[in-house]
């Protein structure tokens, strides 16, 4: 069986939901592959992981990938990849990540940025925002009022997308911003000199190290007087063509990581729900329960050792409690991989679900949401809250470990957010035994605060303004 024949096989496999048999196959025949496609297989095998829920098979086989490509322009998409992965682990800390990042910035070594824009200002300033798709996301519950509720008289806003996926937020983008390009067919520098020849002051970098890192590589070229990163990404970026990253106060405090100044907002995040969360919280009705109900409704792939050992402890202090897990993909494959990891902790009482449309109906059934950690929720987490629902967090140091606890930090309940593991626990089985303080914590809860996308629109279009 040719290694190319045995390649083909394993990704049908894998698009067939079976990860373990394609990764078996892709081991066997690692070996024998010609050195210039060799990350290829390692990129596969990244993939098999991550339908196994297997955070450091997948890290490894990301970092394989960018290791053994030749081609620098397809390393930076597999180092962003590996960049991106790296929050999962717990081990991260700001010395390797710096050196990473570095690391990356160094890919670029190649390119050509364009000499530096000496047109005068117009009167209206031009902001670009990229992104890798304008579909419906989790980001997209973030900068969605940027686009649509901008000051038309001082700014003409565009929309750069890297993919052809379209859907009904797709339409809202393109119904509401001056002008939308969909650039998936145009070469990075391409689209970096579409984007300068249109006359674009700020850009607005809402990938990051997502997708590949796509939307960077067109950065890379420096196309706009100004580039800035955040909101889409929670991190730094690590790229020198990026001047500034959407920060507040509480969010990058202590992180000394950041290649990029800090745009400091009063606030880095205002949640906006789509219509369907709208519709979900107005019609949302507690179903009674007399067994306490934890939740955590995150990507499995956030869920440490560290973090499913707390579990087990909150569990075995609450006997009558029980806990609702949701991946964010529908792959059966993730959800025997958490049950296996359930039963190795010795965690009962837990129900395993994969991702449903009608996940909503879940927020009905939950008392308290277990943020994972290291790497917290970010949506998952300004949702839980605009349902009603509170959430425990664990704040960390760097920016990436800080993002859910800065969201509960915006909705005024600063009581839920901790700094270890045993503050974790301790509060975790106190609130399931003091309905009291529980019901007061969810009281407190200010969806104004999170949800005042007006005044997040006025602080970031005035911010952004001091950048050119």
């Amino acid at each position: 069986m040719s290694a190319i024949y045995s390649y083909n096989s394993a990704r049908e496999l894998l698009d067939n939901g079976k990860p373990q048999e394609a990764l078996e196959q892709l081991k066997i025949i690692l070996p024998d592959v010609d050195a210039k496609d060799v990350w290829r297989v390692h990129e596969l095998i990244a993939a098999a992981f991550h339908d196994l829920c297997n955070v450091d098979g997948a890290a490894q086989a990301s970092f394989n990938a960018a290791n053994t490509d030749r081609f620098l322009r397809s390393q930076r998409s597999h180092f962003s990849n590996w960049l991106f992965i790296l929050h999962y682990l717990p081990q991260l800390d700001a010395t390797t990540l710096i050196n990473e990042l570095a690391v990356y910035n160094s890919l670029y070594r190649d390119v050509e940025i364009f000499p530096p824009i000496t047109r005068p200002l117009a009167d209206k300033i031009s902001v670009a925002f990229i992104a890798p798709h304008f579909s419906d996301s989790s980001a997209a519950r973030f900068y969605e009022a940027l686009m649509t509720d901008y000051d038309r008289d001082k700014f003409t806003v565009t929309a750069w997308s890297m993919s052809h996926d379209e859907d009904a937020f797709t339409e809202k983008i393109r119904r509401n911003v001056d002008s939308y390009t969909d650039i998936t067919e145009t070469s990075f520098e391409e689209a970096a000199q579409m984007i300068r020849d249109v006359g674009t002051d700020i850009l607005c970098d809402l990938g990051g190290h997502t997708e590949g890192g796509m939307t960077l590589q067109v950065a890379g070229y420096r196309p706009a007087r100004t580039q800035i990163s955040g909101i889409g990404y929670f991190d730094s970026t690590g790229l020198n063509a990026i001047d500034y990253f959407i920060g507040d106060e509480f969010l990058t405090a202590h992180d000394t990581t950041f290649t990029e100044k800090i745009l400091p907002l009063e606030n880095a995040f205002a949640f906006c729900p789509n219509a369907q969360m709208i519709h979900s919280r107005q019609t949302r009705r507690t179903v009674p329960h007399e067994q306490f109900t934890f939740g955590c409704l995150n990507n499995f792939m956030k869920f440490s050792d560290d973090f499913l050992s707390a579990v087990k402890k909150i569990l075995d202090a609450v006997p009558d409690a029980r806990i609702i897990f949701r991946d964010t993909t529908p792959l059966p494959s993730r959800r025997r991989a958490l049950i296996e990891r359930l039963e190795q902790f010795g965690i009962e009482r837990a129900e395993v679900r994969l991702s449903d449309y009608d996940y909503f109906a879940d927020y009905a059934e939950i008392d308290l949401i277990l943020d994972a950690f290291p790497y917290p929720g970010g949506m998952m987490t300004a949702l839980a809250l605009y349902m009603g629902v509170p959430v425990l967090n664990l704040c960390g140091e760097l920016a990436s470990r800080r993002t859910g606890a800065d969201i509960l930090h915006i909705a005024d309940v600063d009581a839920l957010i901790v700094a270890d593991v045993d503050a974790y626990i301790k509060n975790a089985v106190d609130l399931a035994n003091n309905r009291s303080r529980l019901a007061a914590l969810i009281e407190k809860i200010s969806v104004d605060r999170l949800t005042d996308t007006r005044a997040f629109v006025d602080d970031f279009y005035k911010k952004i303004l001091t950048t050119i």
